[in-house]
């Protein structure tokens, strides 16, 4: 293993960054360090699916040369990191997590990337993920073209998808940070399920120019890292608007601490979920001790309900109708049949019921919930709830039988493009980690931020790492 050993490299990215710009520690050690760790411990975890060894030695030498010239770029300069495998990297693999797509390789980075680039970022390589994004579905772990998503608290156990190789990666240290997507949990879950911090930033926050979409009006691009500091530095690099993007807002970035609402102000909605038949009791203790954590530093936390709304059935058919849109392709070429999990290749056939009257009445209905949604948002600033009920299923297990509870609250979000930030909060059985989130209104970041920070200089579940022999 590296000379620099784990414990600088489970450093927080400002904790690296602050060595990097006093010269106390080089880009090019440390990347080489992640490199050697990425040899020894990747493959283990099916963490990668392309490691760009020649380019990030490249793109850590010109940072320390600048750094050394004064030439500082701020706070990713010099700092290592993982792009989830359905983000454009020029000339390099880009296979959407999918056999079909192996080998395919574009011209241009994505936005996400071009703009870690700038800001001095080193790409490691491109990260597993489930393929397709999960958009035709799944039900095993090993829908990958990289094979099953492996827990570095267990590696029996299951990262969580889509972005399973950054959730991977983050908490086994192969990166300090990682860019994953979500359509409905793919960064929320590997997240909760590995023990570290994600956020799912509101729906055109950050441009998904050069990202294979999976569904249109849900897909969001956002930071898997140690804490959520270090999500609010990756955040303020990629976010704002982009003339590649359509969907990209230009509500204004102001994501620095302190810049959301005064906790003085903050009234919590704690959505109760049904633990009594599938969830465990380690969990829902795990999260009852979070909430009073919060409580004790200051948050008005009161216990609610969610608006009576058909969310999951709304969020489920428009991400298939979306979905089927985007990889009609590979019904007609067949590639569909080269996916790992044999699912996929018949949701055309399982969703011929749905028609056409059907997606426009979930359309209206969506917007609905929008405004019920904006309503429940005037009486609560943001939503306490478990992330999950339960902790990472085991590899082999069917995961609709491994994981039988619904998601209100992920439907609810996601349908109304809401940001959620995913903060570790203990230990379940055979000592897996256990998460929680807090999801607010529209472009409220910087609130849930502060908020994950707070909680973070409270508690320590943050800084908790896996036992990885090399």
């Amino acid at each position: 293993m590296s000379a620099l050993g784990e414990d600088i490299l489970y450093l927080s990215v400002s904790e690296l960054s602050a060595r990097i710009r006093s010269r106390k520690l080089s880009p090019v050690e440390l990347t080489e360090a992640y490199l050697e760790r990425i040899r020894t411990l990747g493959p283990r975890l099916n963490a990668f699916q392309t490691v760009t060894p020649e380019l990030a030695r490249d793109q850590a030498r010109a940072a320390e040369a600048e750094i050394a010239r004064g030439r500082y770029r701020g706070p990713l300069h010099g700092i290592p990191y993982g792009a989830k495998d359905l983000l454009a990297t020029a000339g390099i693999e880009t296979s959407w997590g999918a056999v079909p797509c192996r080998g395919q390789k574009f011209d241009a980075d994505a936005t996400v990337v071009r703009r870690l680039r700038e800001a001095g970022a080193i790409l490691l390589g491109k990260l597993a993920m489930v393929e397709f994004a999960g958009g035709l579905g799944y039900r095993f772990a090993n829908a990958s073209i990289s094979g099953p998503g492996r827990n570095p608290w267990n590696p029996d156990r299951w990262t969580g998808g889509s972005s399973s190789g950054s959730g991977a990666a983050v908490a086994a240290a192969l990166v300090p940070f990682a860019l994953g997507t979500e359509t409905w949990g793919s960064i929320l879950c590997p997240s909760a399920f590995c023990g570290i911090t994600g956020l799912r930033p509101t729906y055109g926050r950050v441009s998904r120019a050069g990202a294979m979409v999976c569904s249109w009006t849900f897909d969001k691009v956002g930071p898997l890292a140690r804490s959520a500091a270090d999500c609010r530095l990756v955040l303020q690099a990629v976010a704002g608007p982009d003339a590649g993007d359509p969907t990209a807002s230009d509500e204004p970035v102001r994501l620095a601490p302190g810049a959301g609402k005064p906790l003085s102000r903050l009234k919590a909605g704690l959505i109760p979920l049904d633990f009594s038949k599938a969830g465990e009791p380690e969990v829902k203790a795990a999260f009852e001790r979070a909430a009073e954590e919060l409580n004790a530093a200051g948050l008005t936390i009161e216990e609610t309900k969610l608006p009576e709304f058909p969310a999951t059935e709304v969020a489920g058919l428009v991400i298939t109708a979306e979905a089927l849109s985007t990889f009609e392709k590979f019904y007609r070429d067949g590639g569909v049949r080269e996916l790992k999990d044999p699912y996929a290749r018949y949701q055309v056939e399982i969703s011929q019921a749905m028609t056409g009257p059907d997606l426009v009445k979930a359309w209206r209905m969506r917007r609905v919930l929008q405004e019920k949604m904006a309503e429940f948002f005037s009486a609560y600033d943001v939503i306490l709830t478990p992330n999950f009920m339960s902790v990472a299923p085991r590899i082999e297990e069917d995961l609709n039988q491994a994981l039988p509870y619904a998601d209100p609250v992920g439907a609810v979000g996601n349908a109304c493009g809401l940001p959620s930030i995913a903060l570790p909060c203990g230990f379940g059985k055979e000592h897996m980690p256990v998460g929680f989130q807090l999801m607010g209104a529209p472009f409220e970041e910087a609130t849930l931020l502060d908020l994950g920070e707070l909680y973070q200089k409270r508690t320590a579940f943050h800084r908790e790492r896996p036992v990885l022999e090399a």
